[in-house]
């Protein structure tokens, strides 16, 4: 295989970053390409960027259901200042590269005019240049700022200095950048055929969440993500569903404090354009889950109840059956939610009695 390697903030990822991709895909021969997003850029030290669990998130929906991309975390694991020569060493270095790298070749580093025009102003360039393929992405149709020709004289230069691979290949001009769709999120302005739309939405509740809320709906979709991973269930439309489950939480009336579930679902429709039936119902029935409900639901049900800020009573024993046992450990959450209820002098819901007989089913029909 050839595989690329396309570097970044992605701070927010956006359909430029896609597009260059894909080109690269499509002219360079790549068979695969690793998004890497740094922890801190040597260009950009000092800058204020979002956290790097925000920037992962973000990119595993914006590549959602491209089989061709996929997230390296080498830069964001290893900390401190992001510099290419060593990521890239410790990616063809490891077990995975060496197994699917055919015999010879070499990564491919992928990089926008600009950055590629002072490529020999970065550390270690020298050994980076030898060492790796470049593939440019050059913005066809001229006009000013494109500097194409300056970007086919380094090339020239690099290959005859270094004896480097570098392709040049078009990549159409979007004229986008995630400081520009910064901006336009700051001034209200819609990022609708900017970025992708789970980022969109994405970037839309967390504007929205108050910053308690918005750490809890993160950890909601870490967990969900985990929790489907497990039990071969979509991680992105867990992932999609755990980040509406709380939206109109922060507004909801206390006499109805379960209202917000079901606001939810409905604002997700209306507003959101999301029309798959799993992930509404998943967002309806978190809070109380229900008879027949479908494995994203109890996972998404799951996940809000146990997320690793969660300190009740058992908790941590109630973790360890849901990992064990999906059906069982729903079945023993939903008894403990209940009797936590009735010893507040509550009612339970009646979709959780009912869940809780239609589990207890499940669960002994398979002992």
């Amino acid at each position: 295989m050839r595989i690329g390697v396309l570097g970044g903030t992605f701070d927010p990822p956006h359909y430029g970053h896609l597009l260059l991709a894909e080109s690269a895909c499509d002219a360079a021969g790549l068979d695969r390409v690793l998004f890497m997003p740094t922890h801190i850029q040597p260009f950009k030290q000092g800058q204020e960027v979002s956290p790097n669990d925000e920037r992962l998130q973000m990119l595993r929906l914006a590549l959602n259901g491209n089989p061709r991309f996929h997230i390296t975390t080498v830069e964001t694991d290893r900390k401190g200042v992001s510099y290419t020569i060593d990521s890239l060493r410790e990616l063809r270095d490891s077990a995975v590269a060496r197994e699917i790298l055919a015999e010879g070749e070499k990564l491919a580093f992928i990089v926008g005019t600009d950055m590629f025009l002072m490529i020999e102003k970065w550390y270690r360039a020298d050994e980076l240049l030898r060492e790796f393929d470049i593939i440019v992405g050059i913005r066809s149709g001229g006009g000013a700022g494109v500097r194409q020709d300056e970007a086919v004289a380094l090339a020239e230069k690099i290959r005859r200095e270094y004896g480097t691979r570098v392709d040049l290949i078009d990549n159409p001009p979007f004229g986008i950048s995630s400081t520009m769709v910064r901006d336009r999120l700051a001034s209200g302005e819609s990022l609708r055929y900017i970025v992708p739309d789970d980022v969109r939405h994405y970037l839309a509740v967390r504007a929205a969440e108050k910053k308690s809320r918005w750490a809890h709906t993160k950890l909601v979709i870490g967990l969900a993500s985990e929790l489907a991973a497990r039990n071969d269930e979509s991680a992105h439309k867990a992932a999609v569903a755990a980040l509406f489950h709380d939206l109109c939480k922060d507004g909801s009336k206390p006499e109805n404090a379960l209202a917000h579930a079901g606001e939810a679902a409905d604002l997700m429709r209306s507003e959101y354009g999301i029309e798959d039936e799993d992930i509404l119902n998943a967002v309806r029935y978190h809070t109380t889950g229900r008879a027949g409900m479908s494995k994203l639901e109890m996972i998404v049900f799951l996940a809000d109840t146990l997320e690793p800020s969660r300190r009740y009573e058992g908790v941590a024993r109630l973790r360890g059956k849901v990992y064990e046992d999906l059906h069982e450990g729903a079945l023993m959450v939903l008894k403990s939610l209940n009797e936590f209820i009735i010893k507040e002098d509550k009612e339970p819901a009646r979709d959780s009695l009912e869940a809780i007989e239609w589990l207890a089913g499940i669960v002994d029909s398979a002992e």
